[in-house]
């Protein structure tokens, strides 16, 4: 499996974008304390269909650290997403899920031009910035030095395997969770990024939101997860109807990571999607 890495300068500093497959570019925004590493399932299913973009955005499992005074609120994070994606050729498909679909919501609501369509997988919408389940951690994050404290523990395998019991149903070997997980458990900058958007989730953020997604008018999929601790079935149909142009199709086997329970179903649907996409200027 061959992938290209390749480091891209944005506002605060470094992103590290990995690059697998050839034709049009599909820029795929991954969700809150994992890095790229998440969309890897798919590379098998779409390398022959699409140009892979899978940024390690500064969400957590990140490894290499923003600038000290950087901004790492939502807003931010989707236009180091536009960045990248102005970076690229030809028209742009953008992919998010958990954190990083209210990151593309932001994205496609400030410059919808940019995008050529855009894919939902389970994410924070609406009401739901974070999940309820995750407002204690984010309780615990506004104590200074909680963080530092409790980071060791996610080097734990038992730590690492429940916190992934909560974005997917499938059994992911520890090493792969610890690759996906990148510095979060060791890097005080890592650490430090992580804590501060941590503390900027709120669900003001994507209520705003989702009154201007009507701005976006090319093709969106919308894929969701009939059961899910964290993402309401019922916002995929609230999302679709925010677009004028919007589907849903519910991943059965999946909850929010479904590239890691049903990746060769969602390659199927991603593709299918995709397909012969126009310029999206």
């Amino acid at each position: 499996m061959h992938i290209e890495a390749r480091p891209v300068e944005t506002a605060g500093g470094r992103i590290d974008v990995r690059e697998a497959g050839e034709g049009v570019n599909v820029l795929f925004v991954h969700g809150l304390m994992v890095n790229g590493q998440v969309w890897d399932p798919l590379v098998r299913g779409l390398r022959g269909r699409c140009r892979m973009v899978m940024p390690d955005m500064p969400l957590g499992g990140h490894r290499t650290p923003l600038a000290p005074d950087a901004d790492c609120s939502l807003e931010a994070q989707a236009a180091r997403v536009r960045e990248i994606a102005r970076g690229l050729e030809g028209p742009v498909v953008l992919v998010g899920n958990d954190t990083g679909g209210a990151i593309a919501q932001i994205a496609v609501a400030r410059e919808p031009e940019l995008f050529a369509r855009l894919v939902l997988l389970p994410s924070d919408a609406f009401g739901n910035c974070p999940p309820r389940p995750l407002l204690p951690m984010r309780a615990l994050l506004a104590v200074p030095g909680a963080m530092r404290a409790v980071a060791p523990l996610l080097r734990l395998g038992p730590v690492q395997r429940a916190v992934m019991a909560l974005v997917a149903r499938s059994r992911v070997p520890v090493d792969r969770i610890g690759a996906m997980v990148g510095e979060l458990p060791r890097d005080r900058g890592v650490q430090r990024d992580f804590v501060k958007l941590v503390r900027g989730l709120r669900p003001a953020v994507t209520r705003a939101v989702a009154g201007e997604l009507g701005r976006f008018e090319r093709p969106v999929l919308i894929v969701w997860s009939r059961k899910d601790p964290l993402f309401p079935f019922g916002h995929a149909e609230r999302l679709a109807a925010c677009f004028p142009d919007s589907s849903v199709v519910v991943a059965e086997r999946s909850r929010a990571f479904v590239s890691l329970d049903e990746p060769d179903w969602l390659a199927e649907r991603l593709a299918e999607f995709i397909g012969p996409v126009a310029p999206a200027h």
